[in-house]
Formats: structure tokens, C-alpha cells, sequence
């Protein structure tokens, strides 16, 4: 019996989409960039304050030297965004090489692809459901809310005009990857500060050509970035290393079942199933040794989606959906007849009903008015009597017994 129930566990719709099963953490994929401005990381932070005109952060971290820009936004429109990343980048930076960026409304806009064509870059974007892909703006979205909490409570109130000093506290704050200022790295020298005056830290001032400026300038440039890249490197394996000490997820290969994590559970109650119910198919690994596939729905027409192996589930072998028969059902599993009804029956002969699964009205045909009445001696499979040897058998009262639920009735 204890297989029995263990084989039909594994096979029940309900039983696998209902439960949270095995943890999936795939191993971890670094993002590299090799100099300033070849990606930059965009993302909108929401303060959650309704009563303020701008109730968010446009927020865009370089991925190299770690320096971040913060606007405040009153929306997240493409236009808004588009003409923010004018101003606050492009203009006094330049464009960069390539940007990444959710999969937000305001990033795949028309307006942000000619934007990226007009400038000649390019644009990634995450897998849905998975921060973790701009993980570089998600921490720093975390160290500014921090700093925004730091702020008295009426100092809360003009929060826009304390972002421009907090974004330049933390820009000349040693990094933990690089071990330098985001500012040194991108610009080669250090800010002068209203703090290095009043500890009389101040800088001798030399003498020299413009040449010689400019090499000695060039020279420190590459010792600064051939110093981030070799300790930005070390600090990645080592976040790699450990993270991947937990990292237990068996790779899917094209053709395989999969379930989806059901992202709607939070916000339709508890009682959700923790996977989407309809399976999907992988199609292909979008790039070897990466963690992302392009999955589509099974025997049905559907788009192409990208998912992160962390939001995937191999589905079990015999898994079947509540529109189709577990084949295993009609062997070993009991049948049982709908009851005898005194005032309507679902066609004429009684329609065997599988455990777990809800009959489709297709399966009775039209639905028959018969006299009330009771069979004597209903008879079930292998000709046994309910209720022989039991004494008398007890009958339901009720008076809608044997009625077809309402939702099935035409």
C-alpha cells in the first residue's frame, strides 16, 4: 500500500504543483567587464511614498569601476527614461557600450531600441523573474535606501536634495571588489573634498608640460584598471566558490518536461500551487554553461520564453495534467460509480469518476430527468452488495443527493 501511495504521489497534479519541492540553485555566472562604460546596469527603485512628487530613482551602475548616478523620476515611462539617460549619462559621459536592464516596461520600449540604435549599443536584459541577473544595481539599490534611512525625519521629507551628496559619499567610498573609490578608477585621481581641508589633507601641487601630465596620467589609468580587474577577478571567485558550495540543480536537455515557478502565488493567496500545472518543453540552452533556457508550452502553440534554471522543475515521469488520464489510474486505481440520485442523473448509465480528477460534463452527455426512486440492491464491482453483512444500509436524506454540481449543468 505505501507504494501504491508513493507512486500515485509522484504522478498527482495536486500533489507535485502543491508543494514547494527539492530547492533549485543553479551555480553562479559572474558578469565580466573588462573597462569603464562597457556595461552599465539600469534599474527603477521605488521609495514607496505616495504623498512625494518623485516617487522613484532612475539608478545606473557602471559594472567595471562600481560608479553609480541616481535621478529622481515621477514615473517610469520610456519617455522619462530615455531623456534622463540623455542628461545624466550619455551627455556627460558618453554612451556606453552595452546596457542591462530588466525586463521592465520602460526598458523594452520602442523608444529605448532607437535610443540604443541612434548611439550604436547594444541591450541585455534579464531572465523574468530572477533580480539576481542585476545583482551589481540591486546591492547598491540596497546601500541607498540605507543611506536615505540615515536621514533625519525632516530631512526625509527634501530626500531629493540630500541624493546628490549621498551618491558622491558613496562614489568616493573604497569599494569591497575593486579596494578603490569608484571615482579614482573612473577618473585617475582622487575628488577634493570639503573633509580633506579640514583635516588638512591636502595635495602638493606639482609643476610639469601637459605631455608629461597626460602620460603620467595614461600610466596611472592602467595600473588602476589592471588593479580592479585582477581584484574584482578574486572577489568574484571567491563570491563563486561560495555560493556554489549549496548550488545543487541537474541540468535539463531539449525535449525534457519542465514546470514553471507560479510567480501569480503571492498575490492570489496561499493556497496557489508553488508550480504552474501545464508543463512546458525546453527547447535549447541559450548559451553552454549558463543557466538560462528557451522553454515552450506542450502540444500547444505558444511564444518562446527564456527562464533561469532556478525558476525550473524537471517534471516527474507519468505527470499528467487534470485534462488527461494517468495511465496508471485505469489499472491500479479504484473506480466509483456516481451515486444513485433520486431526482437527475447525468445520462442514463452511471460514469466511473478517477480519484484526483474532475469530470467533464463532455463525459455524462445531456442530462436526463428520472423519477425519484432508490435501486434496491445497487450492485458494484465483483458483484458485491453495499452494506452485506453490515446490517442495514444507510441512505443519504438529502435532498439534493445524486445532483450533478451546478457548474456542470447546461
Amino acid at each position: 500500500m505505501a507504494k501504491d501511495i508513493k507512486s500515485w504521489t509522484v504522478v498527482c497534479p495536486q500533489c507535485v504543483t502543491g508543494k514547494a519541492g527539492p530547492k533549485v540553485r543553479a551555480p553562479l555566472q559572474p558578469i565580466v567587464s573588462s573597462y569603464p562604460w562597457e556595461v552599465v546596469a539600469l534599474d527603477y527603485l521605488s521609495l514607496g511614498r505616495p504623498a512625494d512628487t518623485h516617487q522613484y530613482i532612475l539608478v545606473m551602475t557602471d559594472l567595471f569601476s562600481r560608479y553609480a548616478v541616481a535621478v529622481p523620476t515621477k514615473d517610469q515611462t520610456a519617455q522619462t527614461t530615455a531623456r534622463h539617460l540623455w542628461t545624466a549619462l550619455i551627455q556627460p559621459f558618453g554612451c556606453p557600450e552595452r546596457f542591462l536592464t530588466d525586463r521592465g516596461g520602460a526598458f523594452e520600449s520602442e523608444v529605448m531600441r532607437q535610443l540604443c540604435e541612434l548611439y550604436g549599443c547594444t541591450k541585455s536584459r534579464t531572465t523574468p523573474y530572477h533580480p539576481q541577473g542585476n545583482g551589481a544595481c540591486e546591492r547598491f539599490n540596497r546601500t541607498l535606501l540605507s543611506l536615505l534611512g540615515t536621514l533625519g525625519a525632516e530631512e526625509q521629507v527634501r530626500w531629493r536634495e540630500k541624493l546628490p551628496a549621498l551618491v558622491q559619499a558613496y562614489n568616493n567610498t573604497v569599494h569591497c571588489s575593486t579596494k578603490l573609490t569608484p571615482y579614482f578608477v573612473l577618473f585617475g585621481r582622487h575628488a577634493r573634498l570639503p573633509v580633506d581641508l579640514c583635516v588638512g589633507v591636502v595635495p602638493p601641487q606639482k609643476k610639469g608640460t601637459i605631455n608629461g601630465w597626460v602620460r603620467t596620467h595614461h600610466q596611472t589609468l592602467l595600473e588602476v584598471y589592471s588593479w580592479v580587474r585582477a581584484h574584482t577577478k578574486q572577489r568574484q571567485n571567491w563570491d563563486q566558490a561560495r555560493y556554489d558550495k549549496k548550488a545543487h540543480a541537474i541540468p535539463l536537455f531539449p525535449g525534457g518536461r519542465v514546470l514553471i515557478r507560479n510567480f501569480r502565488r503571492r498575490a492570489r493567496g496561499k493556497l496557489e500551487p508553488h508550480w504552474v500545472p501545464s508543463p512546458d518543453v525546453v527547447v535549447s540552452q541559450v548559451r553552454p554553461g549558463h543557466p538560462m533556457y528557451s522553454i515552450r508550452p506542450e502540444g500547444k502553440e505558444g511564444l518562446i520564453r527564456t527562464m533561469h534554471r532556478t525558476n525550473l522543475r524537471p517534471c516527474p515521469a507519468g505527470l499528467w495534467t487534470e485534462s488527461q488520464v494517468c495511465p496508471q489510474e485505469i489499472d491500479s486505481q479504484p473506480v466509483f460509480l456516481l451515486p444513485f440520485g433520486p431526482v437527475a442523473r447525468w445520462g442514463s448509465q452511471s460514469t466511473p469518476v478517477k480519484p484526483g480528477l474532475v469530470p467533464e460534463p463532455e463525459q455524462f452527455g445531456e442530462l436526463e430527468q428520472v423519477p425519484a426512486q432508490l435501486d434496491p440492491e445497487p450492485q458494484l464491482e465483483g458483484g458485491l452488495v453495499p452494506g452485506e453483512g453490515q446490517g442495514p444500509m444507510r441512505r443519504s436524506q438529502r435532498r439534493n443527493f445524486g445532483v450533478p454540481p451546478q457548474r456542470y449543468q447546461v
